[in-house]
C-alpha cells in the first residue's frame, strides 16, 4: 500500500511543480505581450482597406461577427462587438477604437465578455509603414488577464496567441497580393 501513497505523492508533487512553473513564467517582463508583422507588396492605402472593411476583415482574422455599436461614430470613440471561433471556442469581445492615423495606425482595445474567470483587457495597435509601394503591417499588442486560471495559463496563452496572430498576418498577405496593385493616382 506504501507504494500507492507513494505515486500519488509523487503525482501531487509534479503537479505542483508544473503550477510553480506556469506561475513563475506568468511574472516575466514581457508576459501577456504579442508582436506579427508581414511585408506586403502594396501600398498602404490598398492594405488599410483590410483593416476598415468588415467583410475583408472577417476573411484573414477568423472574426465570425462584427457588431457596431456607436452608430455615427467612426475613427476614434467607435465601439463595437468583435465574436471569434478559434480551436472550437468562441470568445466575444468589446473593442474600443482609440486611435485612427489612415493609413498608418489603429490603436483599440478589447475587453473579454465572457465568464469573470475568462476576462481579459489588451491594448494594442497596427502599424502600416510603407516604402516603394511595399507595406509593412505590424500589430502589438499587451494583454492582462484576471481570472486566477488565465493568469496561470498565459504562458501558454501567449504563444498560441503570437502563432495565430501569424497565420492572420500571413492570410492578410496572401489576400492583399491577390489583388492588383493599386495605382498611385488612385490613393
Amino acid at each position: 500500500m506504501k507504494w500507492v501513497w507513494r505515486i500519488l505523492g509523487g503525482i501531487a508533487a509534479l503537479l505542483l511543480l508544473c503550477v510553480a512553473g506556469l506561475w513563475l513564467a506568468g511574472m516575466r517582463p514581457n508576459h501577456g505581450y504579442n508582436y506579427g508583422s508581414v511585408e506586403i507588396n502594396r501600398p498602404a492605402a490598398q492594405v488599410w482597406r483590410y483593416l476598415m472593411d468588415d467583410e475583408l476583415v472577417k476573411k484573414w482574422t477568423g472574426l465570425d461577427e462584427i457588431r457596431h455599436m456607436t452608430p455615427g461614430v467612426t475613427g476614434a470613440g467607435e465601439k463595437l462587438i468583435v465574436k471569434e471561433r478559434y480551436q472550437g471556442q468562441t470568445v466575444e469581445m468589446e473593442m474600443t477604437v482609440v486611435r485612427v492615423e489612415p493609413p498608418h495606425i489603429m490603436e483599440f482595445t478589447l475587453a473579454g465578455l465572457g465568464a469573470p474567470s475568462d476576462r481579459f483587457d489588451e491594448r494594442a495597435a497596427y502599424v502600416l509603414e510603407e516604402t516603394g509601394g511595399r507595406t509593412r503591417v505590424s500589430l502589438s499588442g499587451k494583454t492582462e488577464y484576471y481570472g486566477t486560471l488565465a493568469r496561470l495559463m498565459e504562458p501558454l496563452i501567449t504563444p498560441a496567441a503570437d502563432k495565430k496572430l501569424a497565420e492572420d498576418l500571413a492570410r492578410l498577405k496572401a489576400l492583399v497580393e491577390a489583388e492588383p496593385a493599386e495605382s498611385p493616382a488612385r490613393h
